[in-house]
């Protein structure tokens, strides 16, 4: 077998919530779906915040798929991939040496360089096509119930067609493949620091605020902790926007280039210190 194909295949198996947590939501949402449209006759919406009030979507006429349906579809599998892709990187070097599997792949004939290569791969490319599986059912489940339920005349207003969850798709893919590259730089440093610590997450987030802080306290001014506060938020902002390519293109060539440095940076001290360099 492929080595290559074969890390993808273990990392896969070792790693169930990947898989188990959007089944599990593909079911929910299907669910939730179908009671939605099959009611949809007596729904409505009202949201009452500070500054909003008594505000109501428009859900007719709209350009996407399916309205605030395909909105949600969509928001849902993306924090997916952002929830599965924090707990894959946090854990999956701790449980090599835990289980003691670490040993066993170096006695292979795959370099850590792979090793770590792949684990990327499957960070940025394998999750987010994972979890881009289950917007796909949950858009064919409201396409499938609308022809089952809804008018013709309210399926055109909503863009409820195989041609307009099509775009819809490929706009998760292109937002996705965006947010992948946004967050290349986390995925690296997450994966070093899980090596020497059982809870990188928090470790992140305490340098960071201690950052904040002491660029606050050092410089008398928020630049720094800005400027963290604003690449920290970049993978949500990207998943929020329209437009995500422009959103991750916002933060300015200076900014990108620091964080291609920062991720190879850490990409070699993950390689180097894995093979006990």
């Amino acid at each position: 077998m492929n080595p290559i194909k074969a890390l993808l295949t273990k990392e896969l198996l070792e790693h169930k919530l990947v898989t188990r947590l959007p089944l599990f939501l593909t079911v929910f949402s299907i669910i939730c779906i179908i009671l939605i449209m099959s009611n949809s006759h007596n729904l409505s919406f009202n949201v009452q915040s500070s500054g909003l009030e008594n505000w109501s979507p428009n859900f007719t006429n709209s350009d996407s798929f399916a309205g605030i349906i395909g909105s949600v579809n969509f928001i849902l599998a993306g924090l997916v991939t952002l929830v599965s892709f924090f707990t894959y990187t946090a854990r999956t070097l701790s449980k090599e040496k835990k289980e003691g599997s670490l040993a066993f792949w170096h006695s292979m004939p795959v370099s850590d360089t792979k090793a770590i290569a792949v684990k990327l791969v499957f960070a940025l490319v394998i999750i987010p096509i994972i979890a881009s599986f289950l917007l796909l059912f949950a858009d064919i489940t409201v396409w499938l119930v609308g022809q089952w339920f809804i008018p013709q005349s309210l399926l055109a207003d909503y863009s409820v067609n195989l041609v307009a969850m099509g775009q819809h798709y490929g706009a998760f893919i292109s937002t996705m493949a965006a947010m992948s590259l946004a967050l290349l730089p986390v995925a690296c440093i997450i994966l070093f620091i899980s090596q020497f610590n059982e809870h990188p997450l928090i470790t992140i987030f305490v340098i960071i605020l201690l950052i904040k802080i002491m660029g606050s306290i050092v410089f008398d001014s928020t630049v720094i902790g800005d400027w963290i506060s604003q690449v920290n938020n970049l993978s949500i902002n990207i998943l929020m926007s329209e437009r995500p390519w422009e959103r991750l293109l916002a933060i300015g060539s200076p900014t990108l280039v620091g964080l291609l440095i920062i991720a190879v940076t850490f990409f070699v001290l993950t390689v180097r210190f894995r093979s006990g360099k």
